[in-house]
């Protein structure tokens, strides 16, 4: 008789225990229900939830993830009314539509945006998108293995522009010095010819326009961001998001992210998902050629990075272009990647 009133307490105590455990559960559901209900209405309170937000895409495989986004719903399930908007095709057109207010986001190149941004231009990355697609390629028939002092380099985009200086991280990583090559800037639908007329040695520009000649046989890569051990898990096209609409507009710029970062994984996830995502791109006329010669682009990039390799490849990069001269080395690394990184929540 003495053990039953114990009993009777340790079962109160259970009971007592079992609802306080589940309170705390539903609280927690509640609480996310909340700060769920909190977000959409900052969300709601912002300008770009009462407008179009025109995100550039001039077409491409590099960008792939943005029309994706928009044409499988990406954008919609956030909640989003977007229009896909063309800037003339350059760096420096969309570089300058973003400052102008033209257009909201765009994704873009690492190599390409850093000088312009740590020059002034507000612009912050927010996700990785995929790796490499530039390489550098000589004639298959040339002999060439490798990066050699005293060898030609041709570019397109401009001496400072994003394909020279991919060429000097190629350059450096072999250890060369700019100097050690000449540099000369040709259109990149002449790169080609370029090379067969001997007024270059070596190449170095997109593998969307020179992987027809590296198939048929008339071009071999010597070096490459998606292939080579020091580039291959590095991010090369971000999303970029204009700075004062970043500010302005921190919960829409989250959900830009996250649809144009999902699109880009499901690009990522299967060969019948890459497939689609060449089809729907050919259907709309954003690339011209074959689903099997865009598929076959496809697969040579990772889709969809982590937050955390997008972040190490900034950290290289300005180490790198610091070193080359490309950015100034009077500039603190550390501030340069505050300046422009800005992770959110999206994975």
């Amino acid at each position: 008789m003495k053990r039953f009133p114990a009993l009777i307490l340790a079962a109160a105590l259970t009971v007592s225990l079992a609802a306080c455990g589940k309170t705390a559960e539903t609280g927690g559901a509640a609480d996310g229900a909340d700060s769920a209900t909190d977000k959409e209405a900052a969300y709601r309170a912002e300008p770009a939830s009462q407008r179009t937000i025109h995100i550039a895409y001039d077409g491409g495989l590099c960008q792939a993830a943005i029309p994706i986004a928009q044409h499988k719903g990406f954008f919609e399930a956030e909640g989003l009314t977007t229009e896909l908007t063309k800037t003339g095709g350059t760096q420096d057109n969309t570089r300058d539509a973003l400052a102008a207010g033209k257009i909201d986001t765009a994704a873009g190149m690492i190599a390409g945006w850093l000088k312009p941004i740590t020059n002034g231009i507000d612009l912050r990355f927010t996700v990785g998108l995929h790796t490499g697609c530039a390489s550098a390629f000589v004639l298959a028939d040339s002999g060439i293995t490798g990066f050699e002092k005293g060898q030609t380099v041709a570019i397109n985009g401009g001496i400072g522009g994003v394909y020279h200086n991919i060429g000097y991280r190629f350059i450096a990583h072999d250890g060369f010095v700019p100097d050690d090559f000449t540099w000369k800037d040709f259109p990149a639908d002449q790169t080609l010819l370029v090379l067969q007329n001997g007024e270059a040695d070596v190449a170095v520009f997109s593998d969307q326009l020179a992987e027809q000649w590296v198939q048929d046989g008339t071009l071999r890569r010597i070096r490459s961001l998606h292939g080579d051990e020091d580039f291959q898990d590095e991010a090369c096209c971000v999303l970029g998001i204009a700075g004062s609409f970043l500010d302005e507009n921190p919960v829409a710029s989250e959900k830009i992210s996250r649809a144009i970062y999902k699109a880009a994984l499901w690009i990522g996830e299967s060969d019948a998902n890459k497939e689609e995502a060449a089809q729907i791109l050919l259907d709309n006329s954003y690339i011209s050629g074959t689903k099997e010669y865009a598929l076959s682009l496809m697969k040579l990039f990772r889709w969809g990075l982590p937050s955390d390799l997008t972040e190490e490849t900034l950290d290289l990069s300005v180490t790198d272009y610091q070193k080359l001269g490309v950015i100034s080395d009077t500039l603190d690394p550390s501030e340069v990647k505050n300046q422009i990184w800005a992770p959110l929540a999206i994975e």
